[in-house]
């Protein structure tokens, strides 16, 4: 089981949300998918994950972790209007429209 360490967190008041820099060690797991790193965040924040958008992940070479950037919304809403359509696409929230 993966292990969420928040190294720092900001309140941006003006874009109502909180943006979360993170940790996460899995051992021997295979990487975490983004989805469940969303749905480690909210667990551990106390979110619902519609309101959690992971912005990036980075893993470095050999090492069994993680660092990452995420935003934590107030509401649904606000997480609509502020977030470009790619990362609301990615993250789960928006269907991406065919072409």
């Amino acid at each position: 089981m993966a292990e969420l360490k928040v190294l720092e967190t900001r309140d941006n008041v003006l874009l109502k949300r909180k943006e979360v820099r993170y940790r996460v060690l899995f051992g021997r797991e295979p990487t975490p998918k983004r989805d469940e790193v969303r749905q480690l965040l909210a667990r551990n924040l106390g979110v619902d994950s519609s309101l959690v958008i992971v912005d990036r992940n980075l893993q470095e070479a050999g090492q069994h972790a993680i660092t990452g950037y995420a935003k934590v919304y107030r509401d649904r809403e606000s997480a609509m209007l502020y977030e470009p359509d790619y990362e609301l696409i990615r993250n789960g929230l928006k269907q991406k429209e065919a072409s």
